[in-house]
């Protein structure tokens, strides 16, 4: 059987290949169906936009949480118990909202996909940090970003164009865990075991020794490797608040500028497209940039967010949204790589990663909220005012990267390039 390098030793080539559909579903709830919510305003006339706008908000309000419930969860080694308990209740969920008739049947249904995706989200990376390491599992935790976001613009596609065709149907998209449940069986340990030369068993055993140091280390060193993670979180949180911008306010602003539906359609299309392209190609994208990749991501974000601001072409809006979508594309995998490297083993590398992605799904949360407290602060009511706000503070975090280049949030490790 076709096996595949993981820097540890061997894994088959299926078993990858069934640890790559899990993050399939990742990020489908809510943004998924989002072409649908204006027929849904048809459907249910006497519903407020509110109700619509909660089959989006809810599920990942409800992610969050079990998010850090499935990390905890995994410390008891039963990852693919998780996985499959995960996948079933997201796949009930896709099911059951063919039989929903009401606006509060939607809505719970919602709340429930959450659930079934706050439990799978951790462990679609957490299996890979497992059983990668080094330049093996920084390539794969690119891979992984760009399924899932692939994923992502296939079926807001795929929604788009069956949302005319009767409002149950768009929920198909839903039903894409019969892909991951159908290859879970080549996750257990019987397929997932490494194939070892003597060179690999040495460096597992160096491996081992750096563990035990960690897991004895004198309290400093384990307060720096918690530092560590904080740091990682906050720079993931406004990250992710800096990019989602475009998701949620560059339709607004292209409507006032009389441009139409299929135009904004388009620009999210290319943010979201180039989210998912530096995941396929980490490897040359870091090649490419070296040492300073995580700085020149950050500039991308930068010249993207105030370029927004400066002109009210088509094209000017697609350039730039495609900037910040590959800033942020990049640094994704980056922040898992990092999270991964310093979990003081493979087993709690699920843990650790949960913390990370809860960090990216809070901050889709927060954005409309913090975005509204800074127009207040400032006294502003300009549709632009989101840019500016989020692009000073990628510039003050350019800045930073600059400073700290040296530090681990912002270093690169030389073996990656």
């Amino acid at each position: 059987m076709y096996s595949i390098q993981t820097g540890k030793g061997n894994i088959p080539f299926i078993s990858l290949l069934a640890i790559w559909s899990i993050s399939l579903v990742v990020d489908l709830p809510g943004l998924a169906i989002s072409p649908l919510l204006s027929e849904l305003d048809k459907v249910f006339p006497n519903v407020t936009h509110l109700e619509i706008q909660l089959l989006t908000v809810l599920p990942n309000l409800f992610i969050l949480p079990f998010i850090l419930i499935s990390g905890k969860l995994s410390l008891s080694n039963n990852k693919v118990i998780l996985v499959v308990l995960g996948l079933i209740i997201f796949l009930a969920s896709g099911i059951a909202y063919f039989f929903a008739e009401t606006m509060t049947m939607l809505i719970i249904i919602s709340c429930l996909l959450g659930i079934g995706c706050g439990i799978i989200i951790p462990l679609a990376a957490g299996l890979l940090a497992q059983y990668f390491t080094g330049e093996y599992r920084m390539r794969q935790l690119g891979i992984k970003s760009g399924i899932a976001n692939f994923s992502l613009i296939i079926s807001t596609l795929v929604v788009g164009a069956l949302s005319n065709k009767g409002w149950h149907l768009p929920f198909i998209v839903y039903l894409t865990p019969i892909i991951p449940l159908l290859l879970s069986p080549f996750l257990t340990k019987k397929h997932l075991h490494y194939s070892l030369n003597q060179a690999q068993q040495i460096k597992q055993k160096i491996a081992a020794k750096e563990v035990n140091k960690i897991l004895n280390s004198p309290i400093s060193s384990q307060l720096q490797i918690k530092k560590r993670i904080w740091a990682i979180i906050g720079f993931y949180f406004l990250v992710t608040i800096g990019a989602i911008v475009i998701a949620l306010y560059i339709p607004f602003v292209m409507q006032k500028e009389n441009m139409s539906e299929t135009q904004t359609g388009v620009v999210n299309a290319s943010f979201y497209l180039m989210i998912t392209l530096p995941g396929f190609f980490l490897s040359q994208v870091i090649n490419t940039f070296k040492k300073t990749t995580p700085f020149f991501c950050l500039v991308f974000m930068v010249i993207g967010l105030f370029g927004v601001t400066i002109g009210t072409s088509f094209l000017n809006y697609l350039v730039f949204s495609a900037l910040i979508g590959f800033g942020y594309g990049t640094l994704q995998p980056i922040f898992y790589d990092k999270t991964a490297k310093i979990s003081p083993n493979a087993d709690q590398s699920t843990l650790y990663l949960s913390y990370i992605m809860s960090a990216n799904y809070l901050g889709i949360t927060m954005t409309p909220f913090i975005i509204d407290i800074g127009k207040i602060i400032f006294n502003s009511h300009s549709q632009l005012f989101p840019f500016y706000f989020n692009g000073s503070i990628m510039l003050l975090f350019t800045i930073m990267a600059i400073i700290f280049r040296k530090s681990y949030i912002f270093k690169m490790d030389e073996h990656l390039y």
